[in-house]
């Protein structure tokens, strides 16, 4: 039988304003099970409203990565106290929705204390519709879109390779000796120092990458050099060709989302439109072909969804219907928002 909680110390949590006595007692909910169902309900109505007042989510994750860090390296004698720690501030994590996962796969979670030879990793999640900001241990700056995870190896000074789902901008720390390594799909590409961004979903059919400043050279199933990068330069790599197009770009306006920007400089409708549903976490239903060809010139700064709507109905031929979301019956959740997009 599923247990009532009290929504005052919950509030309270989420506002940063509880005491000692309300922690031990939301810890002790969270470690019960049968307060689950209470939590789920609760938070659930919370995170709607959250993503009605600010549809464009960004949160910056240096302190809780330093925090990871300071956990990952303490002592092994207080092994047992930074596993309940870290399992109970993930789960508080998880559950209440915050618009962030964060977890480490470091050794005191996951192995035993004579695997000294076992990877340890941290794995950073930017959730649907946010952007996340955060710092790598080397110093270099990393920028997450909504609907991206980020892995990276606890010695990263002496490794820096991440491997990435999703689409990301880097700020790399020049370092000779180390060379910075982005793994993304089948494609692995390496900087010295530079600035550039790489999308790679899963769900998506092309890989690409933007160089803004500096050189990267790119390689595909660790073959030998692929292609090499110049400034305001992009690969647009087909998975399912196995090859891709290096063309001059206005690196500027692709990279901008991580800004709060969303830039469109005759671009065709459907990249528009792909654009503006990774941004915002929407999909976007084109029943007109037609539609996808259309040439679209605008600039948004942080506009919520539905005024981007109005103003793209406004200045072009289109209309937009959204539809009723409905909610999952096998995990009580609310499906993505879906748009039809027609020809007026």
């Amino acid at each position: 039988m599923a247990k009532k909680i009290d929504p005052k110390v919950l509030r309270h949590f989420r506002e940063g304003k509880y005491n000692f006595f309300e922690l031990k007692q939301i810890i002790r909910w969270f470690e019960d099970p049968d307060y689950e169902n209470e939590l789920r309900s609760s938070c659930g109505k919370h995170w709607e409203k959250q993503i009605a007042s600010q549809p464009s989510i960004q949160r910056d994750l240096s302190p809780v990565l330093e925090s990871l860090k300071t956990h990952a390296t303490a002592s092994k004698r207080k092994k047992n106290l930074k596993r309940t720690i870290l399992h109970t501030y993930f789960r508080i994590a998880a559950v209440l929705l915050i618009p962030l996962i964060v977890y480490s796969g470091i050794q005191l979670l996951s192995t035993s204390d004579n695997s000294q030879t076992t990877e340890n990793w941290i794995l950073v999640e930017s959730p649907h519709g946010s952007r996340t900001h955060f710092q790598l241990p080397d110093g270099s700056k990393v920028s997450l879109n909504g609907g991206t995870n980020l892995t990276y190896n606890m010695d990263f000074v002496n490794n820096r390779t991440v491997k990435l789902e999703g689409e990301a901008y880097f700020d790399v720390i020049k370092n000779p000796a180390s060379p910075f390594l982005v793994e993304a799909d089948k494609l692995a590409i390496e900087v010295l120092g530079t600035q550039f961004s790489v999308t790679a979903f899963s769900n998506e059919q092309t890989v690409d990458v933007i160089l803004e400043s500096g050189k990267v050279k790119i390689t595909k199933d660790k073959e030998e050099t692929f292609k090499i990068l110049s400034p305001n330069e992009g690969f647009f790599y087909d998975k399912a060709k196995h090859s891709g197009i290096q063309k001059t770009v206005d690196s500027k306006s692709l990279t901008a989302w991580k800004d709060g920007f969303l830039i469109f400089r005759s671009d065709p409708f459907s990249e528009v439109l792909k654009r503006i549903g990774r941004y915002y976490n929407v999909k976007f239903n084109i029943e007109d072909s037609n539609i996808k060809q259309f040439s679209y010139r605008a600039t948004f700064h942080e506009e919520s969804l539905h005024e981007i709507l109005r103003l793209i109905e406004l200045t072009a031929p289109i209309k937009f219907e959204i539809e009723t979301r409905s909610i999952n019956p096998q995990n009580n959740t609310y499906e993505n928002l879906t748009i039809n997009v027609k020809h007026k």
